[in-house]
Formats: structure tokens, sequence, C-alpha cells
């Protein structure tokens, strides 16, 4: 088994160990804010130790600069090493070697997954080695565990057995069971959104390492801001299009409700809520980028969507009149071309053609009016028509209000370049779009 420390040089809440699943399964935290993991099966998915050793300890940093590791094969000698050399990664079962020359004193950093149970006799160990010009940990090994149990009892015996590794200390897979909530109590009121904002995001950056390493998405970001005076509380709710945990995504979110807050009785504490669901397993190739076209439009989407304005695909359909022929779907489908349908019954063919094939090809308007507007005689006298023969004719069927339809590109007198056809049956011509 191999082990990787972390030291975060802080107590931390247990859940803390949470953002390392994604490095392994099987986390463990102890107080104070020390994280163990057992990297032997993962280290191989991240290019080795040194490559996994080198992530966990920057996504520590992140949040806790002070934080410092060390690999070893037991879970004590890489606490010990985390102290004694930081960024450190011994050989495998070399711990008893490396152990040789570590100085006495640190005999109270050789714990693991099980701390001393009393620090106070293990210095007093310390101590009175010392006085017998003993000065390195590996020099203990030549005592036998009576003589240690005999004088320290338990602690004695544990000592043995670690500077012998025979203390095996198994780390379990971690189960997060704690919910998705951040409270923080801020030194001092706040009224200035940027430096709000910046609170704000390093929390929710702290929420959404939890969800990765769960592999899950945030479906609902819930956050309350309570007012210094008069027990006032703004509350925020941010739901995106669909699931994600994209930081950059819910500060834009967040930056925009924030904005519209009023700041005139500032702000001394808060708490963030996510609600989450599980996380879409999607496999990617090697050189493919790490964010989906597909993921940019769901973030443009979420953001309208908060302003309150549809979005959606527009999706083709096997209508003739082109205001009918597309249709505003929530979810990307694929589009299947229009064809004709040959039906084959004993030695008879019959033939249902697509009329909608050509049209589907035929050049259409960026800007499209949902329903064509009726032009005056005087509109169409200032017209400029490009051509005195239609481009393009339309039929409807006969129980149609408007059967036949004859388009033009013309150009208006502000030199606009539009679509007007000219209904046979009614005698007018009417605006159904606008080329860019």
């Amino acid at each position: 088994m191999r082990t990787l420390c972390l030291n975060l040089h802080q107590k931390e809440k247990p859940y803390v160990a949470e953002n390392f699943l994604t490095f392994s399964p099987r986390v463990h935290y102890r107080d104070p804010g020390l994280i163990f993991l057992e990297v032997s099966t993962t280290a191989p998915l991240f290019g080795g130790e040194k490559a996994l050793f080198h992530e966990a300890t920057k996504l520590a940093q992140e949040f806790f600069p002070e934080a410092q590791g060390a690999i070893a094969d037991s879970p004590s000698v890489a606490q010990l090493l985390c102290e004694e050399r930081p960024s450190y990664i011994s050989k495998p079962n070399e711990d008893l070697k490396e152990l040789e020359n570590i100085p006495l004193h640190r005999l109270k950093d050789l714990e693991g997954l099980i701390a001393w149970r009393s620090t106070r006799e293990v210095e007093h160990m310390v101590n009175f080695f010392s006085t017998l010009g003993l000065h390195k940990i590996g020099q203990l090994k030549q005592f036998e565990i009576d003589s240690l149990r005999e004088r320290w009892n338990e602690t004695g015996s544990l000592v043995w057995k670690r500077l012998h590794g025979l203390d095996r200390q198994v780390i379990s897979p971690l189960t997060p069971t704690e919910s998705l909530e951040e409270y923080v109590y801020m030194d001092f009121a706040v009224s200035h959104a940027p430096f709000l904002l910046h609170c704000l995001e390093n929390s929710l950056n702290q929420i959404m390492k939890r969800l990765q390493g769960r592999r899950e998405f945030a479906q609902k970001v819930i956050l309350q801001l309570f007012c210094e005076y008069s027990h006032s509380c703004h509350l925020i709710e941010m739901s995106p299009r669909s699931p994600s945990r994209s930081l950059e995504l819910y500060m834009k979110l967040l930056e925009k409700k924030v904005l519209e807050i009023s700041l005139e009785n500032p702000i001394k504490e808060y708490k963030i809520e996510v609600l989450s669901g599980p996380e879409k397993i999607q496999q990617m190739d090697f050189f493919q980028p790490q964010q989906q076209e597909s993921e940019k439009l769901d973030q443009a989407a979420s953001l309208f969507h908060q302003a309150q304005l549809s979005t959606g695909y527009l999706c083709p359909k096997d209508e003739v009149f082109p205001e009918n022929s597309w249709e505003l779907l929530d979810e990307f489908e694929e589009f299947l071309e229009a064809e004709d349908v040959i039906e084959v019954s004993g030695q008879s063919l019959r033939l249902t053609p697509s009329y909608s094939h050509r049209i589907q090809q035929a050049p259409r308007p960026s800007r499209l009016l949902k329903k064509p507007k009726r032009l005056s005689s005087d509109e169409v006298h200032r017209l400029h028509f490009l051509s005195t023969h239609p481009v393009e004719r339309i039929e409807g069927s006969w129980w149609e209000h408007s059967r036949g339809r004859d388009y033009f590109f013309v150009m208006t007198t502000q030199g606009q370049f539009t679509w007007v056809y000219y209904d046979r049956i009614e005698g007018e011509y009417f605006l159904h779009g606008y080329f860019d």
C-alpha cells in the first residue's frame, strides 16, 4: 500500500476530504488537518506518484497555502516524512530504512490514522532516550517490545510496532454524508459588491471541488445573505438550464443577482446550500477539448433563462410555408433530412414526395417574421425589386387561406436586404424577413 499524507496546517471540517476523492476513493481525514489517501491503485491513472502528488498538493494549496505532503508505504511514516521532509516520495518497501536517520524528536509525528493516546507519554519517551544518548528513531529498534511496554504500557507497544512496520492501518473508502453547505460569518460587515463576490466565489469553489470529488453536478444553488441590521435576509436561488459544477457559470449568474441588491444594509454572514444530482458520464477522446460546445451553449442558455428570455434550438419541420417550417426545442436533436418515400406493394410502386425537400435548401432570411407584415401600396412603390421574376414560388393546399406566394429579393430605401412575397390569391405584398 502507498499512502499520500497531506498536512493542511489548520483544523478543518471532515468533509474537506471530499475534495480529494478525485485522486482516490480511499480518503481519511484526521484532526488537526491531516488527510490520508491510498494511491497505489490510482497513481498510474495520473501518470505516476509524482504527477498525482503534484496535482493533489496543488489542490490543497489552492485553499490552504501552507499545505504540504509526502508519500510512503504506511500512513504513519507518510505523516512523519510530511513534517521532516516535505514533498518527499519514498521508494516502495523502504519505510523502515527511511526511519533510520530521522531525528528522535519526530517520534511524535509517527501516528498515521490513529493519533497517540497521550503525546505527553511520547515526549517523556523522547526525553528518556535522549538522556541515554540516543538521537535517531532507528536506534530504538534495539529494544524489545516487552521493555517498551513495561515502561510506557500500550504506547510503548504501539511505538515498537510502528518502528517494525507491524502497525497495519487500512484506509477505508470514503462515503460522503455531509450536506453541501457553507456558512461564513465575516469579521466585518461587507457593503462592497466586488469584495462580497470574492468571498462568495471562495466558498462556492470549495463546494464545487466537493462536487467534483463526489462525481455530482449542482442542480440548484441557494444563497442567503444575512444583513447586519434589522435581521434582514436576501434570498438568491440559481438554477441553470442543465446541472453543472462550472464555477464560471454560477459566478456569472450570481454576479447579476448580487448587483441588483442594495447593500446599504451591509452583509455580515451568508449561507450557501447546493442541491446536487448525479454526474452525466461521458467518454471523451484524449485530444478532445475539456469544455464541449454543448456546455458553452448551456451556459449561455442559463444566462438567458435567468434574464427571462426564451431560448432553445431551432429544428426544421416538414412544412411548406416558412413561418411554419421551424420549431423551438429545449434540447438539441439531430435533424433528419426530409426525403421522398417509395412504397412497394407487389408489382406496383407508390411515390410519396417530400415537398419541403427543396425548400430546406432554399435561401432563408436570418430574421424571419413570425407573422408576415402586409405592405401598403405606398410602401411597395418605395421598394427596389432586384428581379422582375420571383426567385421562389410556394404553393399551398387548396384549403389554406394563402395558397400561392411569389417571393422576391428586395432592397428598402434604408438599404435593408429583405424577403418579400406577393400573395396571388389576395393580390397583396407582404414583408416576411430580413437578410443580414
